[in-house]
């Protein structure tokens, strides 16, 4: 494949894990018609390269075949509860995403923030955890799929944090078009319930990971593999972020590789550093200016 190709589509099933568990039936019956993809009622060795499996911890992926199948390979799956939420540092409003999105102190709360490219949801959940209400947008169905049972589990241990999350399966460039046409006195007609609360985000943010990825000389981690090959490489990063200025209602937010800038036709007003990531701010008055 030529690298200017967009990627094979991964085939994907959905199963259960034990096969003989009525209600993991039920509930990977569920996952395959919201994410539209086959629902087998047993784990199979070939036909697919990449299982969804309900089982009783937990949803995850595994990979049976395909460039995805690395021997020693583990099944992936969203796990918020690894992220610092609960320590001086976890908690602190001086993290340098805190700082990005404009938080200063509780007085600022709550900040409303559109996370535009979810991903494994782990921004969205700090963000969350540090007050803000959230909605993370994933284009991916299976992502999602698996962002949505990581944030029921996490839930049950912060439950608050839990209610400031909501979680949308959708592509984020046209639903901040549609966003953005409600909020110029358009009917809100057709547009997801999760979305209605977030018509005026005072944040957009946006973590195009996979930009340039093919040009980076690290070794990617298994779990950023397998979401590269369902997300894509992010080749639309510029116009998601024509589509964010319009929508946000202060700024707009964009993380980035330390030594990867990037060219959105705009500079930033503020970087704030973190450890191997900047957080780049761009207050919509510069795209008005610009």
């Amino acid at each position: 494949m030529k690298r200017d190709e967009p990627p094979r589509p991964v085939t994907i099933a959905v199963c259960a894990d034990p096969a003989t568990d009525r209600e993991l039936l039920r509930a990977a019956a569920q996952v395959a018609a919201s994410a539209g993809l086959p629902f087998l009622k047993r784990p199979v060795s070939k036909g697919y390269e990449v299982l969804l499996v309900a089982t009783p911890r937990r949803l995850e992926l595994r990979a049976i075949s395909g460039d995805l199948a690395l021997k020693g390979a583990r099944p992936v799956w969203v796990n918020l509860e690894e992220i610092d939420t609960e320590s001086g540092a976890g908690r602190s409003f001086k993290q340098p995403i805190a700082k990005a999105v404009g938080l200063r102190g509780k007085k600022d709360l709550p900040v409303t923030v559109i996370d535009a490219t979810a991903g494994w949801g782990k921004d969205a959940w700090l963000l969350a955890s540090l007050g803000c209400r959230v909605l993370a947008v994933e284009r991916s169905k299976v992502v999602a799929a698996l962002l949505k049972d990581g944030l029921l589990r996490a839930g049950m241990r912060r439950p608050q944090t839990r209610e400031r999350t909501s979680i949308l399966a959708a592509d984020s460039r046209d639903l901040l078009r549609r966003i953005a046409e409600a909020g110029q006195g358009e009917a809100i007609e057709g547009l997801p319930e999760e979305a209605r609360d977030f018509l005026k985000p005072d944040v957009v943010y946006l973590d195009p990971m996979f930009a340039g990825a093919e040009k980076r000389k690290t070794a990617e981690k298994y779990p950023m593999r397998v979401l590269r090959r369902l997300v894509g490489s992010d080749d639309d990063a510029r116009k998601l972020f024509e589509c964010a200025m319009r929508v946000a209602g202060k700024r707009v937010v964009v993380k980035r590789p330390a030594k990867g800038a990037m060219d959105l036709g705009v500079k930033p007003v503020a970087t704030h550093q973190g450890k191997g990531f900047c957080f780049d701010v761009y207050p919509v008055i510069a795209m008005k200016g610009n």
